[in-house]
């Protein structure tokens, strides 16, 4: 079977993020204990604890279609928006900064996990999560260092935007406003 290659990475995000990613030409990646998902971020402080690191920061993306799970998780509310990047360029970027790693999520039941001579690759981890969430198609980046940073930030060109996609909740006139 062919492995299918990756064309698009979506970031559902809200409207301050994109307006500072426009405006300051950044991709930021913020430290996974902000995260809503608390077992995926327990995942990720289990991995730093493991491997004595102080930082791991990350941004999360998908690969796949959009879905309503999607913009009600991350893009929720009048201020949610979807930043489509062409996955190929993003790479192109990523793949020359050092320590930066990125991978689809690979999605596990516990029943893996759990038996006893299961084996864990501690250096897969932050790119594993529990089965229900596989509909979320994710791909993450990752950057670890043990500096004092709070974030860290990949500086992109706009070219490597495909499209933007602003919340159907968003009143007609604010959308009006900022659409330029």
């Amino acid at each position: 079977m062919a492995v299918k290659k990756i064309k698009k990475l979506n970031r559902f995000t809200t409207l301050p993020v994109l307006l500072d990613l426009l405006e300051r030409k950044k991709l930021t990646l913020l430290d996974p204990k902000l995260w809503d998902d608390k077992n995926d971020s327990e995942v990720i402080l289990a991995y730093k604890e493991k491997k004595g690191i102080k930082n791991l920061f990350a941004v999360c993306l998908a690969h796949g279609d959009e879905t309503v799970h999607h913009w009600k998780t991350f893009s929720d509310g009048i201020s949610g928006c979807l930043i489509e990047f062409d996955a190929e360029k993003l790479f192109d970027i990523i793949d020359k900064i050092p320590g930066l790693r990125h991978d689809k999520i690979s999605y596990r039941k516990l029943l893996q996990i759990e038996k006893r001579d299961t084996i864990i690759d501690i250096d897969k981890m932050p790119f594993t999560k529990r089965w229900p969430y596989r509909c979320e198609e994710e791909y993450r980046i990752i950057v670890e260092n043990n500096t004092e940073d709070t974030f860290f930030e990949i500086d992109i060109t706009l070219d490597i935007i495909r499209r933007i996609t602003i919340s159907q909740h968003m009143p007609q006139p604010i959308y009006n406003t900022i659409k330029n």
